[in-house]
């Protein structure tokens, strides 16, 4: 993990010359992402595409060089539509839907029940040489995401209605470096239905930090090597509601993520997160100074320290086909604890993610086959042990009690199967496994809805009098636990979400 940070602290002194100006973060939709994948792949794009999000303008610029292969025109025409839309219009959407548990994925909204949200266009202003700056406003009101809560009070993290900022941004941009206050979700990883790190099942991160403000490769000969590469290091205040007495609620959290293309057909991903501080532990920029470098961490329960914080890293791996073998591809995660004091000094005890997809008919369909293990186990250990547990956050590796990794949280193996028509707008998902401590939300104390478990979900995009229609139509079935609140041993959902663009701010 040392190892890591010290890369990381590598590229931050050692920024590419070729800059670009301060823009708002992006992340596409599953329709653009998968689009913006295949260009990368057929017509070797300059781009990274396992680190969500980037800056809006970094993406933009990376993918108007693509060649005219077929299907490369339709495939800019896509992402065009889709950043001028969140650069220039801005949108309102709602989503209606039963009060269930689901297991999502890459874009899909985790909140079982409704929410509403809006987000204006960009603004931004300064010259990409200099200073520059750029920013936007958001805000989301939702049913309280924990689906196992049944006690309620206010209108906060413990209120069954929550209001937060989510899609706002301001950024500062100098030197080819993004300053940033956020808050939004990241997507750290190259699967579609999970993120072992950090992923989409948990409410947004509302935080500061520091992002590189292009994919472009370095023009630095230190760095060039590495390829078109992006950095984020970002700290956070958790949204946690008390789910057990005495619990480190209001706990920071710290995410970092350096992903590099060396090659056209290699993408590697080093990911990082860490809980420091809350309530009854020891908090301050010293502590947390101990925590970023790896100090103090799983200590001895008769040491005369306490652990400075509870941490995750690890790495991720795409790798494209030789073009002889068609368009497909092969990727995999894994995700483990700080080493504490095992040397040389890296994650052990690793959850794991595999995964192959395969793209035909000129990159409208993408079909994908994805495994995710969340028991830590392999390299310098024995035994199973439930990922994304721990002693001290006994709350466990979440936000708003929500998996801030894979949404079948720890002590799962899933497997999925995925089908993706773009050009309709439509895609299905299998799901089969295990679920071993609670499928999207996790309170301790509950005996939740898990075991074996195999589940089918459908969406399908429709344009209509300016609005994009998505109706919904999923269900997961359990054998084990008993039924709480929204979480259910068979969960049928159904549900609509309607997106509307604003005119230009």
């Amino acid at each position: 993990m040392k190892k890591f940070i010290g890369l990381v602290w590598a590229c931050s002194v050692g920024a590419a010359l070729a800059q670009s100006g301060a823009s708002a973060p992006y992340t596409p939709t599953w329709v653009a992402r998968h689009h913006l994948q295949w260009l990368a792949d057929n017509t070797d794009l300059e781009v990274t595409t396992t680190q969500w999000p980037l800056p809006a303008a970094a993406v933009e610029q990376s993918w108007q060089p693509a060649g005219e292969l077929p299907g490369a025109a339709q495939a800019r025409a896509v992402l065009r539509q889709e950043l001028n839309l969140v650069r220039e219009s801005g949108r309102m959407q709602l989503q209606l839907r039963t009060p269930t548990e689901g297991l999502g994925g890459y874009g899909e909204n985790y909140t079982p029940g409704m929410s509403a949200s809006l987000v204006t266009s960009e603004l931004r202003s300064g010259d990409a040489d200099g200073l520059s700056w750029a920013g936007r406003l958001g805000g989301r009101i939702e049913v309280n995401a924990n689906s196992m809560q049944s006690q309620f009070s206010g209108f906060g993290k413990e209120g069954k209605h929550q209001l937060r900022p989510e899609g706002s941004a301001a950024v500062l941009g100098l030197g080819g470096w993004n300053v940033q206050a956020f808050t939004h979700q990241f997507w750290w990883g190259p699967g579609w239905q999970s993120s072992l790190v950090n992923g989409h099942n948990s409410p947004a991160w509302m935080g500061v930090g520091l992002q590189r403000g292009t994919v472009r490769r370095s023009d630095s000969p230190w760095l060039s090597w590495m390829g078109p590469w992006n950095m984020d290091v970002f700290v956070a205040k958790a949204q946690d509601p008390v789910v057990l007495p005495g619990q480190p609620a209001g706990f920071v959290f710290s995410g970092a993520r350096l992903t590099m293309k060396p090659q056209p057909w290699l993408e590697l991903g080093f990911s990082r997160g860490l809980q420091m501080g809350g309530a009854g532990r020891p908090n301050g920029v010293g502590e947390f100074v101990k925590a970023f470098f790896g100090q103090q961490t799983n200590k001895d329960p008769n040491s005369p320290f306490q652990d400075s914080s509870n941490q995750v890293a690890g790495y991720d791996v795409r790798l494209r086909c030789p073009k002889t073998w068609g368009e497909c591809a092969a990727y995999t995660q894994w995700i483990g604890e700080d080493s504490a004091g095992k040397y040389p000094p890296l994650p052990y005890r690793f959850m794991r993610q595999w995964g192959a997809e395969k793209t035909y008919a000129q990159g409208r369909y993408r079909v994908f086959a994805e495994y995710a293990n969340t028991f830590t186990t392999g390299w310098q250990s024995t035994g199973l042990v439930p990922g994304y547990t721990n002693g001290v956050y006994t709350q466990g590796y979440t936000n708003g009690a929500r998996w801030v990794g894979s949404a079948q949280g720890g002590a799962s193996e899933v497997t999925t199967l995925g089908w993706m028509d773009a050009s309709s707008m439509r895609m299905v998902k299998l799901h089969v496994g295990r679920i071993g401590l609670g499928l999207g939300a996790y309170e301790p104390l509950l005996n939740a809805p898990h075991g074996r478990m195999w589940g089918v979900s459908a969406q399908q995009s429709m344009r209509w009098m300016g609005m994009l229609l998505t109706p919904e139509l999923a269900y997961t079935q359990l054998s084990e636990g008993v039924d709480q609140q929204s979480s259910l041993r068979k969960n049928l959902r159904v549900g609509m979400a309607m997106a509307v663009p604003l005119w230009p701010f």
